[in-house]
């Protein structure tokens, strides 16, 4: 009997285990312009994320910065926060992303200043970087703020590279459920039949 239920702890331990999914972001295939609402989501690899930020716009920097990643996510002006949201209860790890104008551009650098916070809006981490790529590593992010303190442009963002958890979903918990259930009403089944047959 033993043996059945470290089986069933065992499964019941590795179906409860969210799943980690590496996901990159990098804007090519949106639009140029500002986003109506200065809001968009976007689905990545399952997952919903969500930007935000006053004047939320897809850049093309082509012109400056001949690349083959030329759309890039940004803010009208410096100083602007824009915030990224996994939605549906996931959260991210860790996460990395080009910092554009100081990586290419040499008139000017820009300095960002990003903040991780949990679900439950408690501050993970903080980090303040002037580096082309610019990691933070604070598991259970899910809400990410990004700002620049010097006057300009808007910063720009891109490649955002991260490791979501993301939350099994009401269908993948009702069939675990079924399973159990199912491990439950055999065990008990024997159970009953061997003690018939001892009697």
């Amino acid at each position: 009997m033993r043996i059945s239920y470290r089986g069933l702890i065992i499964a019941l331990s590795i179906a409860m285990t969210p799943l980690a999914n590496a996901s990159l972001i990098d804007f090519q295939g949106e639009s140029v312009g500002t986003y109506a609402g200065n809001t968009t989501t976007l689905l990545v690899d399952g997952i919903s994320v969500r930007f935000s930020g006053l004047g939320l716009q897809i850049r093309d920097i082509t012109p400056t910065f001949p690349s083959d990643s030329s759309r890039v996510l940004s803010s009208a002006t410096d100083k602007q926060v824009i915030t990224m949201e996994l939605l549906g209860g996931a959260t991210a790890n860790s996460l990395t992303f080009h910092n554009w104008i100081s990586g290419v551009y040499t008139s000017e650098i820009d300095t960002i200043y990003v903040q991780a916070f949990d679900a439950t809006n408690n501050l993970l981490g903080s980090v303040t970087s002037s580096d082309e790529f610019i990691s933070l590593n604070f598991p259970g992010m899910a809400r990410i703020t990004f700002d620049d303190f010097v006057d300009g442009d808007g910063y720009v963002l891109d490649e955002l590279q991260y490791t979501a958890t993301a939350v099994p979903e009401p269908s993948t918990w009702a069939l675990m459920m079924i399973g159990l259930a199912g491990l439950v009403s055999v065990h008990r089944r024997k159970r009953t039949i061997h003690g018939c047959m001892g009697a």
